[in-house]
């Protein structure tokens, strides 16, 4: 999960960065939820991650 997590980071980061470089492009609502989707996968995961049953 740590690698998911840190690819779905990275990739919010570089659509940030395209977005301040073509602010055109990257302007409509879209990519808006784009953003929000990532983030919202990333708590998700990171949630079942740290609530999962853990056999000992």
């Amino acid at each position: 999960m740590a690698k998911l997590t840190a690819w779905l980071i990275t990739l919010v980061g570089v659509l940030l960065v395209l977005a301040l470089v073509a602010p055109n492009v990257f302007s409509g609502v879209w990519f808006n939820w784009v953003i929000a989707l990532v983030v919202l996968i990333v708590g998700i995961g990171k949630l079942v991650r740290n609530y999962s049953y853990k056999k000992k």
